[in-house]
């Protein structure tokens, strides 16, 4: 089954509603020393905080107690949702010592190591997606220029994005024709796993979505 479908589940669903994994990673991470992973991904910590971005806007981890906050206007909430939080804490979790961006462009889809797939299961994620924007390429343009992607060429429209500094995705759509529906395909980087769990991506992928 697709990690796509995960996440499809997990869309608008509050973290603190899963309690035993909630429960689970702010124990995890409860007296966190933020000294390794603060040099490996350059991020910025101090007494109380480690502070990190996730698709441009603010979150920090609390190290005496795990809790993730996200920047909400000029004040910080704990309040976040399911995929978002995952996302962070398995980047601080899966990141390796020495990880690596390849530069190898890989359809999200490949990645964690399913050989075979029914291809007549629509995409829980994609497939709602290629209907939303069927004939509006620019409505698209418009929404990934306003959510922070750099356009680049491929397909009809496509941009690259950074959930994380070091973990870019790529979207590419191609519109309805005579022949074809329209269609989109997330690129990842091939050693994506360097720094987040492959189920992550499926997390990424629908954050990435939301903003669209």
């Amino acid at each position: 089954m697709s990690v796509n479908y995960h996440a499809f589940q997990s869309r608008g669903v509050l973290f603190a509603s899963h309690e035993v994994v909630c429960r689970q990673w702010q124990e995890e991470f409860t007296g966190y020393d933020p000294a390794r992973i603060a040099r490996i991904l350059c991020l910025e910590a101090d007494e109380t905080y480690l502070y990190l971005n996730y698709y441009q806007c603010p979150y920090r981890l609390r190290l005496k107690d795990g809790v993730l906050m996200r920047r909400s206007g000029d004040e910080w909430t704990e309040e976040l949702y399911f995929n978002e939080a995952m996302a962070v804490y398995h980047l601080l979790y899966y990141t390796r010592d020495l990880p690596v961006v390849s530069g190898k462009w890989v359809p999200s889809h490949t990645i964690d190591g399913v050989v075979s797939r029914n291809p007549s299961v629509k995409d829980p994620l994609l497939s709602p997606f290629e209907k939303m924007y069927e004939g509006k390429t620019e409505e698209l343009r418009k929404a990934c220029l306003s959510a922070g992607g750099q356009e680049i060429k491929a397909g009809d429209a496509a941009f690259e994005f950074r959930a994380f500094p070091q973990v870019p995705l790529r979207l590419v759509f191609w519109d309805q024709d005579e022949d074809f529906p329209a269609r989109v395909q997330i690129l990842v980087d091939q050693c994506v796993t360097d720094f987040v769990h492959y189920e992550t991506v499926g997390c990424l992928i629908a954050d990435l979505l939301d903003r669209l």
